[in-house]
Order: C-alpha cells, then sequence, then structure tokens
C-alpha cells in the first residue's frame, strides 16, 4: 500500500527595511528668551513653550502608533514607556534610545544684535545651544523643575523633543542679527530635525 503524503509549502518575503531611504524630516520653532548657561527656571520656560509643537507631532498619524500602548495602557511589561516622570510629573519623548533613532539638528537662530558682538551679548553661541539642548530633552532630575512650574500636566504631561541630549548626533548651526527685536536674550529660533535610525526595527519603521 502506498502512503501518499501532500505538503504545503508556505513562502514569506522578507521585508527589508531601507534605513538608507529619505528621514523623516519636521521643524519647531521657538521664540522668546535663550540666555546663555541659564537655569532650571529659563530652560524648563523653553521646554514647556515647545509642548504644543512636539505634542502635535507624537500626535501624528505617522508616530501615535508609538505612544498608543502608554496612552491606552496596554503596554507589555517587558517594554520600557515613552515617558518619564520626574516629581509626579510626566514628560513624554520623540527622539529616543529606545527606539534606536538619534536626530540630526539644523538651528537657525536670530539674535538682537550683531553675530560678531555675540560674545558681550549674553555669552558665546555655544552655550546658549547648550541651553536650547537641555530645554529639548526631559528632565533628566526633580532638581530641574522650577518650584513655580505652572505648565498644565493635566492633559497627559509634558511632550519633549528628546529623551536624553546625546541623542543629537550632528549638529549645524546659522546666526543671523534679528532687525526686528532689540529685547536683550530674545531670540527667534528654528530647528530643523531629520531623523537618524542607529538600527531597524518595526517600531521606528515609520522613521525612514
Amino acid at each position: 500500500m502506498w502512503l501518499k503524503l501532500r505538503f504545503h509549502f508556505v513562502l514569506f518575503r522578507p521585508t527589508v527595511l531601507d534605513i538608507t531611504s529619505t528621514p523623516m524630516e519636521f521643524c519647531l520653532f521657538y521664540q522668546g528668551k535663550l540666555k546663555s548657561r541659564d537655569g532650571a527656571a529659563g530652560k524648563h520656560m523653553i521646554r514647556a513653550a515647545l509642548d504644543a509643537q512636539v505634542r502635535s507631532i507624537c500626535n501624528s498619524k505617522i508616530c501615535c502608533h508609538i505612544f498608543e500602548p502608554d496612552w491606552q495602557n496596554t503596554r507589555q511589561a517587558s517594554e520600557l514607556p515613552m515617558f518619564v516622570e520626574r516629581n509626579g510629573k510626566r514628560f513624554w519623548f520623540l527622539i529616543s534610545e529606545r527606539l534606536a533613532i538619534t536626530a540630526n539638528l539644523n538651528i537657525t537662530i536670530l539674535v538682537p544684535h550683531e553675530v560678531a558682538r555675540i560674545v558681550n551679548n549674553g555669552g558665546d553661541i555655544d552655550n546658549r545651544i547648550k541651553t536650547l539642548f537641555d530645554a529639548l530633552r526631559v528632565p533628566a532630575a526633580d532638581s530641574e523643575i522650577p518650584a513655580n512650574d505652572s505648565f498644565d500636566y493635566a492633559h497627559g504631561g509634558m511632550y519633549c523633543l528628546l529623551e536624553d541630549d546625546k541623542l543629537i548626533n550632528r549638529i549645524s548651526i546659522r546666526s543671523y542679527q534679528d532687525h526686528g527685536s532689540s529685547e536683550d536674550d530674545h531670540v527667534r529660533c528654528l530647528i530643523e530635525v531629520e531623523t537618524r535610525i542607529i538600527q531597524a526595527t518595526w517600531r521606528n519603521l515609520n522613521f525612514v
């Protein structure tokens, strides 16, 4: 007696993540005080001013799937959330080591004086940019949240660009004199963000 065996083969075509394709790009705009070596209050003021823009990006169709497990309390216990809590306040971040992505920043900054005199007016540009970097990330400790913090955290918390400023991969800075403002330390700043994938995963697929 012959036994006929029938085999079924299912072929899967592997999906290749092309990390050389066009990266995700977006812009943030800040207008206000930007002091050299500013303290916690000044940095947190910038952080709060950028919240609405970063929140909009995180809620967009491209990014919302990253945060939905936290919004809906469905994230697996083995996965780290896309937020940290400091002093009972929640801070979300978009660019994260957990997603294996970094950011390239192209910054255009308008200052209220001649660019050549920037060392004599509020400190050198490097220290102003360091203040901005600290403001782009979530607070690293409770002490980085000022005692007079008036931000309304009732709507889910504050949204920040970076988990940590060490995730800034490359930076380009252009500075110009702002002929529309004479207020000390007042700047207008355009921050162009370009994401860069360190390691391709399903969670960061939309960042290319």
